[in-house]
């Protein structure tokens, strides 16, 4: 049984030609390369699926980001100037957010 538990824990090595063309000479158990398919190594593997909704999730999430930048700049040419005293922004800042791509960070003029 312990034979059988040393086996497993060995990796698994892919082989090369000339292991083939050796390993058609001689036995299977005397090449020190080949070894039975039965011998998987015992590691978790992740699904396919997880690593695409972690993807997906993150494009998502960006273009859910890209949107909420696009509206506020909208929202923020809307206000008339009394309404950016009161925030204290300035008209020039408003023409410049407004012409920044949805991309790009709204700045913070509080500085």
């Amino acid at each position: 049984m312990s034979a059988l538990l040393q086996e497993r824990q060995q990796p698994i090595t892919a082989p090369r030609l000339r292991d083939r063309v050796a390993a058609q000479r001689a036995t299977p158990r005397a090449s020190a390369r080949h070894q039975p398919a039965a011998t998987v190594p015992n590691c978790p593997v992740e699904a396919p699926r997880a690593r695409w909704r972690v993807m997906l999730g993150s494009i998502v999430a960006t273009l859910r980001e890209w949107r909420r930048r696009s509206v506020a700049r909208r929202e923020l040419a809307n206000f008339d100037a009394r309404m950016l005293r009161d925030i204290g922004v300035d008209p020039g800042m408003v023409d410049y957010e407004m012409r920044q791509s949805f991309w790009r960070p709204l700045r913070d003029w509080r500085d």
